[in-house]
């Protein structure tokens, strides 16, 4: 059986403080130096593919941060899922986009203590909102994709029980392909803010956070109009320090 490290259990106090074939082609590739053909449609990625991506994003960049941490200061991984509750006019207007419904939101991202009290946060989220109501298809909604990244602070450290709070930066592109012409599409990247309090519950080697967080970001729609996003997420994420 494999001892522990000598530290692990205060290393672990710091993070508390801080913290998928296909069928073989048969046509021929274009001939080399063939101009594209410009009436080809474009093929966007779906919301399953945008999840792969920004998640391997996400592991590469957490990756290099691992190497520049202390060794004292253990990079953790955060996998969060919940749901997220419209508010404002983006829940009962009567705008372009608005009516938005409540749904599922799915997060994964790294923390990377620096103290007892203060962490590095970096991490990829998706969030999705049922727009019926705001003029989209029946059942149809928004697939909302971005990255977020900021920083937490522990009210307390050293504990099994550790609340903290956090405020960081957010980016948002949105597919809301079920909105009538000319706004059904892909969003231009928007940015914004979110704030959330939560709690770490556990022990060196898993632990619980549950979180709540208000976000605020706004996206610009195909057709010029801008969708102001204001919603709550409720998630319980697990954390394993590596």
């Amino acid at each position: 059986m494999m001892n522990k490290a000598p530290g692990s259990h205060n290393r672990l106090r710091t993070l508390a403080g801080g913290g998928r074939f296909g069928s073989i082609p048969t046509s021929r590739p274009p001939a080399r130096g063939r101009a594209p053909n410009p009436t080809a449609p474009r093929v966007l990625p779906t919301p399953l593919r945008q999840l792969a991506l920004a998640t391997a994003l996400t592991l590469a960049a957490a990756a290099a941060a691992a190497g520049a941490a202390a060794q004292d200061s253990p990079l953790v991984l955060d996998v969060d899922g919940g749901a997220t509750i419209p508010l404002g006019d983006f829940e009962e207007g009567a705008g372009t986009g608005e009516g938005a419904e409540a749904g599922p939101v799915f997060a994964v991202g790294f923390v990377l203590p620096r103290s007892d009290r203060f962490a590095l946060l970096l991490g990829f989220h998706q969030a999705r909102f049922g727009c019926e109501a705001a003029g989209c298809a029946s059942d149809g909604r928004y697939v909302a994709t971005g990255f977020d990244a900021g920083l937490r602070l522990a009210l307390l450290a050293g504990r099994a029980a550790v609340p903290w709070l956090s405020l960081g930066g957010v980016t948002t592109r949105v597919e809301a392909r079920d909105l009538p012409a000319p706004n059904g599409g892909v969003s231009k990247l928007g940015w914004g803010v979110e704030a959330g309090a939560g709690s770490w519950w556990g022990n060196e080697w898993i632990a619980v956070q549950p979180k709540v967080a208000w976000t605020r970001v706004d996206t610009e729609l195909p057709g010029g109009d801008t969708l102001e996003m204001r919603y709550l997420s409720a998630t319980l994420g697990v954390s394993f320090p590596f």
